[in-house]
């Protein structure tokens, strides 16, 4: 993600951490020093005279920094005290092994961006997942469903895919969809937005299918009708190729696809799939289409 998109997104004001406890950590001391350049805020409580939440909190009002756009990175159970019944976000190292929102055992790989993520957790935001050329992949959130509703109404969409459910169901759904997926694996399908004026134009990711003799990966997008025959679909699906060759250990990606479907069968070919027939998905007659991830 770029400097300039990652600005406008950015939940996270201010990390709390100890002097004391970072002394030794090269690479925890690197990633305070790397705040700076995004102009979030840190807090030594070390520096404090009494390292209490009232004092936090009186500390934070002076920058006009508010305790639910603040993460507290802990090194001991002590320090994760502080955000006991509070709205901090909390990372955990050290002498930590429970009670914070994440565990880390080092941060040698932990970015400004992974922090960021942790907070937009805590407050409930989306994640951002992915960026091509004209299109931003996030996580849906309840109050997408109007565009989503609006998306599935559009005259063929429904043809080759499952509709939504009634309101109250796919809002159950959504619910039930945010903590299974989103926040157990860290990933699942996304919505595909326009980069120039955020419009909802389709949804787009991934899903675990049982064939009952294996569980594989299945690739799932849907482009909206005004979208369509422009090269997005085909944009988009090049992206979760690479994120599922970079991030999820399978070594297959799926593609079900019903007899009929010409314009996915079409794509699937041009991204490099292979057709292995005709197989019954959930009673159902599809053409399975799967290609390799090591290449």
């Amino acid at each position: 993600m770029n400097e300039s998109l990652f600005q406008k997104i950015i939940s996270l004001k201010a990390v709390v951490y100890s002097r004391f406890e970072a002394a030794d950590d090269t690479a925890l001391l690197q990633l305070l020093d790397e705040l700076k350049a995004w102009k979030i805020v840190t807090v030594d409580c070390d520096k404090l005279t009494a390292c209490t939440r009232f004092v936090l909190e009186q500390e934070l009002q002076k920058r006009e920094i508010a305790l639910s756009d603040t993460l507290l990175l802990a090194g001991s159970n002590k320090l994760l005290t502080l955000a006991k019944n509070s709205p901090m976000a909390t990372i955990g190292y050290r002498e930590v092994d429970f009670g914070a929102d994440m565990i880390v055992l080092g941060f040698e790989e932990v970015t400004v961006q992974f922090l960021d993520r942790i907070m937009k957790r805590a407050q409930g935001k989306p994640w951002i997942t992915g960026v091509t050329d004209r299109c931003i992949l996030r996580e849906m959130t309840e109050d997408d469903l109007p565009d989503l509703f609006e998306l599935y109404a559009q005259p063929g969409i429904t043809d080759y895919t499952e509709n939504l459910y009634d309101w109250e169901e796919e809002l159950d759904y959504t619910r039930k969809y945010i903590r299974a997926m989103y926040h157990f694996y860290g990933y699942g399908v996304w919505l595909v937005t326009d980069k120039a004026d955020g419009k909802l134009i389709g949804r787009a990711g991934f899903a675990h299918r049982d064939l009952g003799d294996e569980n594989v990966l299945e690739l799932g997008y849907v482009i909206g009708v005004p979208w369509q025959r422009q090269g997005y679909a085909t944009e988009v699906c090049s992206y979760l190729i690479e994120f599922a060759r970079e991030h999820l250990a399978y070594e297959m990606l799926n593609c079900f696809v019903e007899p009929g479907n010409s314009a996915s069968f079409c794509l699937l070919q041009k991204l490099g799939f292979t057709n292995y027939g005709e197989i019954f998905v959930d009673g159902k007659r599809m053409i399975r289409y799967a290609r390799s991830l090591d290449n």
